[in-house]
């Protein structure tokens, strides 16, 4: 295979796909040695070159945690290319065609995740239409998070008729035919996705915010994603209430059997504890919002409810949500409450309750970390505070060392200094550690992949083989990423056939491997060499 260097910088891996208006490349940035997605964009035709200008135009201002980047662009070749966030997981189409059910908590996670991109788009200056939602461009990553990628189709929205007419048959809304798009165009296409994910399981109120969604005439649609998005936390809650309802009833069943007046007793006493917790319960919502959902108008509900006085913290999080809920607003202004908080943590908190204020320290390290962009001084601001945390709590203490394995990764290849890389490989002996005290095999065999690729990024390959060997050995047929991993890294480093077919016959053996797409790839890959 000819070796590709784009801009004298990215070296070409692998073509990752191609579309009817670009191809798209893995590529290892060799000053930095990061993995990265490249865009190929055409430059024939009025049609690619007006995509091209919209697409470029909307990712230089998109800061997003459910979008991809854009972290350089240039020409070469008469071709503009563009530099992204590589996105690694599956898209959704992908694990929709396994013909598996999608569990109620994933579904609402990766809905109110879509939604809450799409608010974000809808709500820039002018707002941007995305004009292509379907499952085949929404990514799930190895942490569960979806990803919206490929904005080739998106525009901003200024009323004017579209000089083409884009769109997905199946996706795209009625009008989008007729070359007319807007919110309510993404609206319906959401609706289509809400249905794809959701099955013949969805509940009566689903199926409602689906066909309204879906409605072929845009008035009787939904007027706003965060109308939807409100919608879907609603019918989250009722299939909540609904698993808690029937935990009532089974308890309450179970007292029948005892007496009568027990039964009683028992649903006073859960309609007692959940009076009780009620404030705690908001703020735990709130918390799940903000940090795993990313929803932030719901997170800011939550926090709104949750009672100040008992739980200042509040506060602090609704004007977060304020400022990430603003497209014009300055991310410094963020930041200037993140100190706010810290500040209190430290002065309020500490002699009150070590123990909620270690919590705070993990959760004010996660905003520095999520939001750094790069930004050295906030990743070592994380680094600060992580470093500081000795909660006692051993479930605190998992939490820290794993936040701090990524600010670690995170400054190693910003900064191009091995020393971090370093730091993060001893985060991840030490969770491996604790894993092995907890008998935790699965997170064990995890750490071993994540100081294995770590090995790899800094060329160390002898290591990373270690690394990938002693899980195997540790922990058989417990992480199949490990054995794809490892027959990868012997494929591509040129190691003895003998090797290589030992590693793919150990692969073999893992349950469900014949499955897995990245198996499949390597096995014609081996085919091939």
């Amino acid at each position: 295979m000819i070796e590709i260097l784009l801009a004298n910088r990215y070296r070409v891996l692998k073509k990752l796909g191609t579309g009817g208006m670009a191809n798209v490349y893995l590529v290892r940035d060799s000053k930095l040695g990061m993995l990265w997605a490249v865009k190929e964009l055409g430059d024939s035709g009025e049609f690619t070159n007006y995509t091209r200008k919209a697409e470029v135009s909307v990712l230089r201002r998109v800061s997003h945690p459910n979008l991809p980047r854009v972290t350089d662009i240039f020409d070469e070749n008469k071709k503009t290319y563009m530099v992204m966030d590589y996105i690694e997981g599956k898209s959704l189409r992908e694990i929709l065609d396994t013909g598996k059910k999608i569990p109620p908590g994933q579904f609402y996670k990766w809905s109110l995740q879509i939604t809450s991109a799409l608010f974000y788009l809808h709500s820039m200056n002018p707002p941007v239409i995305y004009r292509d939602l379907k499952p085949s461009n929404i990514m799930i990553r190895p942490s569960g998070d979806a990803v919206l990628i490929d904005f080739g189709t998106a525009k901003k929205s200024g009323g004017q008729k579209d000089e083409f007419a884009l769109g997905t048959a199946g996706y795209a809304a009625p009008e989008q035919y007729e070359g007319i798009s807007g919110k309510r165009s993404d609206i319906f296409s959401l609706g289509r996705v809400l249905s794809d994910m959701s099955g013949s399981d969805a509940t009566l109120f689903l199926r409602h915010i689906i066909k309204k969604c879906t409605a072929a005439d845009p008035k009787k649609r939904y007027r706003s994603v965060e109308s939807v998005r409100h919608a879907l936390i609603i019918s989250r809650d009722i299939y909540k209430y609904a698993i808690a309802l029937t935990t009532v009833i089974i308890i309450a069943g179970i007292g029948i059997y005892k007496s009568g007046e027990n039964a009683r007793d028992s649903v006073r006493e859960i309609k007692e504890l959940n009076e009780s917790e009620r404030v705690n319960a908001s703020y735990e919502n709130a918390l799940m919002c903000f940090y795993e959902l990313r929803d932030y108008p719901a997170a800011r509900s939550y926090f709104e409810k949750a009672d100040g006085d008992r739980i200042p913290e509040s506060s602090y999080y609704v004007r977060l949500c304020d400022v990430l809920l603003d497209p014009g607003r300055d991310r410094d202004e963020m930041f200037e409450v993140i100190e706010e908080f810290e500040g209190f943590n430290e002065r309020e908190v500490k002699k009150a309750d070590p123990s909620r204020k270690a919590k705070n320290d993990l959760r004010i390290a996660r905003i520095y970390l999520a939001f750094s962009d790069g930004d050295q001084k906030r990743l070592q601001r994380a680094r600060a505070i992580l470093e500081g945390t000795d909660p006692g709590d051993e479930s605190i203490n998992s939490d820290a060392l794993l936040l701090l394995e990524a600010v670690y990764r995170e400054l190693g290849r910003i900064s191009e200094k091995e020393k971090w890389f370093q730091k993060a490989i001893e985060c991840n002996d030490r969770l491996i550690s604790l894993a092995d005290q907890q008998k935790d095999e699965e997170a064990a065999a995890k750490r071993y992949l994540s100081s294995a690729r770590l090995y790899e990024e800094l060329s160390m390959y002898k290591k990373a083989d270690g690394c990938y060997r002693s899980s195997k050995e540790n922990f058989p047929g417990v992480c199949p990423e490990i054995y794809t991993g490892h027959l990868r890294l012997l494929i591509s480093k040129g190691a003895s056939g003998e090797r290589i077919r030992q590693a793919y016959r150990e692969a073999l053996s893992v349950e469900g491997m014949q499955n897995n797409r990245e198996f499949v790839k390597l096995k014609e890959r081996m085919k091939d060499e």
